[in-house]
């Protein structure tokens, strides 16, 4: 009876766990996909995170989407204001951004998980300093750190992008 009532119970486990998954945006129904093990417990050469890669994309967009900061008035001042709700908006699309795109660099073979973090502050002559922490591989896990300043001294944007390894 006990084992009967164990096969029972892990059979429910095993139906719910399996379960259909539905999509939540359309309602329909997507299969579970199940990866088998690559037995790989490093990366290859072509599949490393490249830090300076990263580095160039970053400041790249950065440069690209801060550019509206650079509008200057009829006298050649700089006329954007910081605001504190529009660089939150800015600062997610660059995150986005640096993310699809160092995606599309290392490639469809992705074992890295990447995290990406901006910072967008306004410069009124303090300093600053961010701090992170992780548990890493200090062989194959890496981050980039990128910086863009405004000329005028209004604002400044640091990204970073931490590339954990995963087996």
């Amino acid at each position: 009876r006990a084992v009967a009532a164990g096969l029972r119970a892990h059979r429910a486990v095993r139906e719910w766990s399996t379960a259909d998954m539905a999509d939540e945006y359309s309602g329909e129904v997507q299969p579970v996909i199940v990866f088998e093990n690559t037995y790989r417990m490093e990366p290859s050469y072509a599949q490393r995170f490249k830090p300076s890669a990263a580095i160039a994309i970053m400041k790249e967009v950065m440069a690209d989407k801060m550019a509206y900061t650079l509008d200057k008035d009829k006298k050649g001042r700089y006329s954007w204001e910081y605001d504190h709700a529009e660089t939150t908006d800015v600062a997610k699309e660059i995150s986005h951004e640096c993310m699809t795109k160092v995606k599309d660099l290392m490639g469809e073979a992705l074992r890295y998980k990447l995290i990406f973090h901006v910072a967008i502050t306004e410069n009124i002559r303090q300093s600053l300093r961010i701090a992170s922490r992780c548990l890493w591989d200090k062989e194959f896990d890496n981050c980039a750190t990128a910086e863009w300043s405004h000329p005028g001294g209004k604002v400044t944007a640091v990204a970073m992008c931490f590339a954990l390894y995963y087996e």
